[in-house]
């Protein structure tokens, strides 16, 4: 079939116009209003660790941890366990220990320059208020399993590197900060790369799971519409200006060993004050005070609580 010119004049310029259309660039998404008030879940983990794995299937809301953790271990097939054995052997004993007593999900209830974290890890329940404004905040730690619980008054000023266990001093990497942003929990995020120094950390015994007593890199995603002042709630300290959105820390030369902090989810929604007070039955201690029984009570909490009926405070609805 041959097509007449003057068709043929008609139909190629709307072709073209089809074409240009189709390959005219995508709107830019818009973007998500800046963070003031609000509710946002976190998650932290190990990846690659495989008590990571098996421990992440346990809640601690459901009590009897020590049961599920039974019940676990009897579903693994024997070649599940040889494999688990095989990944733990090669593990730092500091990540194994971690992998036990991580505060695995976190909610953090925010509003203006207020905050309030809760948590659970395994063995404790956590609850953090702060009040950037006042640079102070209260901390409650009560076990899973007992009575046991201490709360104590805190300033940031003086509580930072005991409350945030590993911490970044920008003297000691190297640092490199990407042109492009990357999408976490909806919030547009620009990574830097922190890479220790030669010499800046202490020789690695060449032994499986051995570790830098820094951390030997770190990929920080930080977001200029989420407050600075909510980065005290994870437990790294890096000097950043911005929020930080997700938070990835290896701890060897290989890189096989990790932590993990990260935004899952962000809801802008009005935050009452009971959503960020801490109810505590307890009576309040004084961190500059009291310092030696904080830290006593604190470890005993963390490593398993003692005897008693099982007791969980809870502010959340």
């Amino acid at each position: 079939m041959r097509i007449s010119r003057s068709v043929a004049l008609c139909v190629f310029p709307f072709a073209a116009l089809l074409l240009a259309a189709g390959s005219s660039p995508a709107p830019t998404p818009a973007l998500p209003p800046n963070f003031t008030q609000g509710i946002i879940t976190t998650r932290v983990s190990l990846p690659g660790n495989p008590y990571d794995k098996l421990l992440s299937q346990i809640d601690p809301a459901k009590g009897n941890v020590q049961g599920q953790m039974q019940q676990l271990a009897l579903r693994m097939t024997p070649a599940e366990q040889q494999q688990f054995q095989a990944e733990a052997a090669r593990l730092s004993p500091a990540l194994a220990m971690g992998a036990m007593m991580l505060p695995r999900k976190g909610t953090i209830y925010c509003r203006g320059q207020e905050a309030r974290v809760s948590t659970d890890g395994l063995s404790y329940h956590l609850e953090n208020y702060f009040d950037s404004a006042k640079n102070a905040g209260i901390l409650l730690l009560a076990s899973q399993t007992s009575p046991e619980r201490v709360a104590y008054t805190y300033n940031a000023a003086t509580m930072k590197t005991r409350w945030q266990s590993i911490v970044v001093a920008e003297k000691d990497y190297t640092l490199k900060t990407s042109p492009e942003t990357t999408l976490v929990a909806g919030y547009p995020s620009q990574k830097t790369t922190y890479t220790l120094k030669p010499g800046a950390g202490t020789p690695v015994p060449d032994e499986a799971g051995s570790m830098s007593q820094k951390p030997v890199a770190l990929e920080v995603w930080t977001s200029a519409q989420i407050p600075q002042m909510l980065n005290f709630a994870h437990p790294v300290y890096v000097q950043q200006q911005h929020g930080i959105t997700r938070l990835l820390v290896y701890f060897d030369k290989e890189r096989r060993q990790k932590l993990l902090y990260e935004f899952t989810g962000v809801q802008l929604k009005p935050v009452s004050a009971q959503d960020l007070k801490i109810n505590t039955s307890t009576p309040l201690l004084d961190y500059a005070k009291d310092e030696l029984q904080i830290g006593m009570k604190s470890l005993a909490i963390m490593l398993g609580g003692g005897p008693g009926s099982p007791a969980k405070p809870s502010t959340d609805d």
